[in-house]
């Protein structure tokens, strides 16, 4: 957060060097890798299609996890957080930003990033991505200032990410090849995208009040396999209060892991 705040180029150059990286990569599949567009598909590729999900999920806990520094040795968070990031179509360093404005300001309807209050399921995953959007660039604004130099960098910003969005969609599909990438990868984007989406749908409800409440869920079939496959990820209320747990369920880590490493929010 900080050097988003302090570096007005801080997205920029890391969405250019993201060009960099795919584009190279894509040049190096397109120049060695036979049959690069060889459709390969067989009735067994079938069986792949729920690994993908499994991975999907995987991949959310993951990715979700080394935004808040959880994975130890500390090293493997850059790393692993950019491998997802680069399979999700999105970059380790602007989820982090946007997750951390979600965890200082959960629930607020001009702050929070995706605050779910008064939308449906749908609408909800329509107007996340664009409201996330808007939120980091007043972010950026409060910070750079709202003047015509911000607002060129902000154009060159999300034109910069969309290229490398393309840039990417084009390696995973060279990597894997028309049929994996149909079978597994598009599988295992859904479950991410789609899974992410239902835990924040449903964790941020309201009390009796009307005011915010954020949910645990567990018990029942779906919870119990949804929290075995993304690591207590419905516990949610227990991760926005102990961010630093990587399974929220198991409070029962807090007794043997110092406070100073759990990193617990407090935004007033």
């Amino acid at each position: 957060m900080n050097k988003y705040r302090k570096d007005r180029n801080y997205f920029l150059n890391y969405f250019n060097a993201n060009i960099l990286v795919f584009g190279l990569l894509n040049i190096f599949l397109i120049l060695f890798k036979k049959g690069l567009f060889e459709n390969n598909f067989a009735i067994e590729f079938l069986f792949v299609i729920p690994l993908g999900l499994v991975f999907g999920l995987v991949i959310a806990t993951a990715f979700h996890n080394a935004s808040h520094g959880n994975i130890k040795p500390r090293v493997l968070n850059t790393i692993i957080g950019e491998f997802c990031g680069a399979f999700t179509l999105d970059g380790m360093r602007n989820f982090k930003v946007g997750h951390m404005l979600h965890h200082i300001h959960a629930d607020d309807l001009e702050l929070d990033p995706h605050p779910p209050h008064g939308l449906t399921f749908f609408e909800f995953i329509k107007l996340s991505k664009d409201r996330t959007i808007q939120v980091l660039i007043k972010e950026y604004y409060k910070h750079h200032g709202e003047t015509e130099e911000s607002k060129s960098n902000i154009k060159l910003q999300i034109l910069s990410y969309k290229v490398g969005v393309a840039l990417k969609i084009l390696f995973w599909f060279a990597l894997f090849g028309p049929a994996l990438f149909v079978t597994f990868y598009i599988p295992s984007f859904m479950s991410y995208f789609f899974g992410f989406a239902h835990l924040n749908y449903i964790s941020h409800g309201n009390d009796e009040e009307g005011e915010g409440e954020i949910l645990n869920h567990d018990g029942g079939v779906f919870f119990s396999v949804m929290n075995m496959l993304t690591s207590g990820g419905y516990y949610h209320k227990n991760h926005h209060k102990y961010p630093g747990l990587y399974n929220p369920s198991r409070l029962d880590k807090l007794k043997s892991n110092a406070n100073r490493e759990l990193r617990i929010y407090n935004p007033s």
